[in-house]
């Protein structure tokens, strides 16, 4: 059977995927979420290495990190003081031993990316020293997880991917790029996130990263399960993309508190999703007059072995 957690980080992204059998468990983490994950009245929020420790895990057969951004994987320094990580797999690794400088009259998007750099090759560094196997995806790829599950990796355009990794390593290795570069590849970070499409017992999971509706609308396929991108956000799903999917859940990662400035979650993006016949779920205590909290420390699905979806209650 394949179990699916989609851990409370609130507001980021952290979802553990476990096929247990055989006696033995494969299991993968699919970003790390947020090196503090702050608190709210209720919330049963948690870093994902808390979560991690609550279930005795010490080994991750395998780690996606879909995109450099601080709600994906800064909870990753915290894992990797308990557990060991077999392989990764990332759109960009920095070189060995590389560091970047921030540069303090760049703009917020630009510092922040750096930030986002800096703590990239300082992760990699130790995973690289604790034996880690890094995969680097600069295109789409197909990995046979186990005998009974796939993972299907979709990259961003491939022009565009390889423009980012230029700019990185370039300012990974102490040159000069002009502003409107750096700032193209700071913002292309959510465009730019890696999917993941598991197939498991003839089901469908569709794990989306960042990446805005938008951008993979035309290429969407339907699927069970979908982790909604970019937190539920009013970017998040068009009503293209709806239709495609068509899923029969879904599964918004975000805090507790609303955020109007990104309309996120969006009631706009979750009516586009129940519209098709999903039940939307959102992880943490979220609350709106069209949506009751919930409260766990993860939403929890069971794929059985002949198709059968074991999902969260109704409330």
């Amino acid at each position: 059977m394949l179990r699916l957690h989609f851990i409370n980080v609130a507001d980021g992204d952290a979802a553990l995927v476990e096929q247990i059998g055989a006696g033995r468990a494969f299991r993968m983490l699919v970003d790390a979420g947020r090196e503090d994950v702050g608190a709210a009245e209720g919330s049963l929020r948690c870093t994902a290495a808390a979560y991690l420790r609550a279930l005795g895990v010490g080994r991750l057969d395998a780690l996606v990190v879909t995109h450099l951004h601080v709600d994906h994987f800064f909870g990753l320094g915290e894992i990797l003081d308990s557990v060991a990580v077999d392989d990764v797999w990332s759109g960009y690794f920095p070189e060995p031993g590389q560091r970047i400088m921030v540069d303090p009259e760049a703009v917020k998007t630009v510092r922040g990316m750096q930030q986002c750099l800096c703590r990239w090759a300082e992760l990699t560094d130790r995973m690289r020293a604790a034996g880690t196997r890094l995969h680097p995806v600069e295109r789409d790829a197909s990995l046979a997880l186990t005998d009974a599950l796939r993972a299907d990796i979709a990259c961003p355009e491939a022009a565009a991917g390889d423009w980012q990794r230029y700019a990185w390593r370039e300012m990974m290795a102490g040159r000069s790029l002009g502003e409107g570069l750096r700032y193209w590849a700071a913002k292309f970070r959510n465009p730019g996130s890696l999917r993941l499409r598991l197939a498991y017992a003839g089901r469908t999971v569709e794990l989306a990263g960042d990446c805005y509706g938008a951008a993979w609308e035309d290429r969407a396929r339907p699927c069970d399960i979908l982790k909604v991108p970019h937190h539920g956000d009013i970017k998040s799903v068009t009503p293209a993309l709806a239709e495609r999917l068509h899923p029969t859940w879904a599964v918004v990662s975000c805090g507790a508190e609303y955020n109007p400035k990104k309309d996120r979650p969006s009631r706009t993006a979750a009516e586009l999703l129940t519209g098709q016949g999903a039940q939307v779920l959102f992880t943490d205590c979220f609350a709106a007059p069209w949506c009751a909290p919930r409260y766990q420390r993860a939403i929890l699905f069971t794929i059985l072995d002949d198709g059968t979806i074991q999902g969260p209650a109704k409330p």
